[in-house]
């Protein structure tokens, strides 16, 4: 794991944002395999080869993650945001707010098998 990356979740401010930070990255990296990851934009990247796979960030109360090469992946109803980018799902994970992180995983373990 890079340490850029781990600087940038010790970093965020809101507790419970760093621990669904940690849970992420390490559904990340489970999931999906040789995947490398830096901090760009003030974001946490992820990509396979240099082919950008996923991206994840705190905003005010959620956190955001952006799935790339998505066009296909499928969830429950309303669990990924309207977009006009048929190849990108971006998903909220809102503060407080329960949230299914075996779809994630899974959803991660999908983009993984597609590289």
């Amino acid at each position: 794991m890079n340490q850029q990356v781990t600087d940038y979740i010790q970093n965020i401010t809101n507790e419970s944002q760093v621990e669904v930070c940690k849970r992420i990255r390490q559904l990340i990296h489970e999931n999906i395999p040789n995947v490398e990851e830096q901090v760009k934009y003030k974001q946490a990247f992820y990509s396979i080869l240099g082919k950008q796979v996923c991206v994840y960030f705190p905003a005010k109360d959620w956190i955001n993650v952006t799935l790339f090469q998505a066009a296909n992946l499928e969830a429950p109803a309303g669990f990924f945001e309207k977009s006009d980018h048929a190849d990108r799902k971006t998903i909220k994970i809102r503060n407080g707010k329960e949230f299914d992180f075996d779809v994630l995983a899974g959803l991660f373990k999908k983009l993984g098998e597609a590289q």
